[in-house]
């Protein structure tokens, strides 16, 4: 969708595109039609499922996204909510200056460069395996305290 053919949306319509075939989600005020994005989506579809027709910003800055995140949705990108039902957030979007005017037309998430890609999955994959690495350090540690005040 081209930058001129985007429009405002009220929160009521937003909110009929809740199903699996039908996904729109607001974040920071921007609507997106996620419908086909959620076969790419790293954290599940069931997220966007959970999310769809309502504004998802608290739970996209609990996650914590990365840039990344935000630039994977901007093909996605179909409008605004109505300033008149806009919210204000505590801080600003996830690789986004305050200043609007700099939004980036995207490409197709499907057309993004693969290195970009390929870093992304890289470091999702080491801050698992970093996690995955503590948690059996953290387990070992407790079965040998565990047989060393047994065998006291």
């Amino acid at each position: 969708m081209s930058r001129s053919s985007r429009r405002d949306y009220s929160l009521q319509e937003i909110k009929k595109h809740d199903q699996p075939n039908d996904i729109w989600m607001v974040l920071y005020n921007k609507v997106y039609d996620v419908t086909d994005f959620c076969k790419y989506h790293l954290g599940g579809i069931e997220v966007l499922y959970d999310c769809g027709g309502a504004d998802a910003t608290q739970a996209f800055e609990d996650v914590g996204h990365s840039d990344f995140a935000m630039e994977m949705l901007q093909p996605y990108l179909i409008g605004q909510v109505v300033p008149d039902e806009q919210r204000k957030y505590h801080k600003p979007p996830v690789g986004e200056s305050v200043d609007d005017s700099d939004v980036i037309e995207s490409i197709k998430f499907d057309e993004l460069e693969s290195e970009k890609l390929n870093e992304f999955i890289i470091r999702r994959v080491k801050e698992s395996t970093n996690l995955l690495v503590l948690s059996f350090v953290a387990l070992s540690s407790f079965i040998l305290l565990v047989l060393i005040h047994v065998n006291k």
